[in-house]
């Protein structure tokens, strides 16, 4: 088969940098960053969180090829600051806001584990409160328990929220 080796999508090549940079010759104060072995799921958050700044004039990117794992970002600033800057300045928010999305769900996980007298152990059935089974040994593993869904079929897996 010509498909490629699966671990080729996530594995770092031996030499190749992570993310290399290129000068757009066209644009003023813009730089392309080729971030090797990542998608959509990344560039989007980063293209998102860039344009919330406003020293930043212009964000895209692009997945050149499904076969090619790496995308391009595209960044254009003001004179006020450095695509680099812009893209370390959006990095660190997202992690700060990551981190505060780890943390409130840490502590509803711990909440719910608390010992207050009653029974508050999650059980097979209700996963993480209520998103289904959480149990890979159980029967129910993703089932839809209390998710919503489309009419509680077996097959029933998406969280709607």
């Amino acid at each position: 088969m010509n498909a490629p080796e699966r671990y080729e999508m996530f594995t770092l090549p031996e030499g190749v940098r992570k993310i290399s940079i290129l000068k757009d010759p066209k644009m003023a104060n813009c730089l392309q960053f080729n971030i090797q072995r990542e998608d959509h799921t990344i560039a989007n958050i980063l293209r998102y969180q860039l344009l919330k700044n406003p020293l930043v004039l212009f964000a895209a990117y692009r997945s050149p090829h499904p076969l090619e794992y790496y995308v391009e970002l595209k960044v254009q600033t003001t004179a006020k600051t450095t695509p680099i800057d812009a893209v370390r300045e959006a990095i660190q928010a997202l992690m700060v806001e990551y981190g505060n999305i780890r943390s409130a769900f840490d502590a509803e996980i711990y909440r719910l584990d608390a010992p207050t007298g009653e029974d508050t152990r999650r059980t097979a059935r209700t996963g993480y409160g209520g998103f289904g089974s959480m149990d890979a040994q159980s029967n129910d593993f993703g089932s839809s328990g209390d998710m919503g869904g489309r009419g509680g079929r077996a097959d029933d897996v998406d969280m709607d929220f």
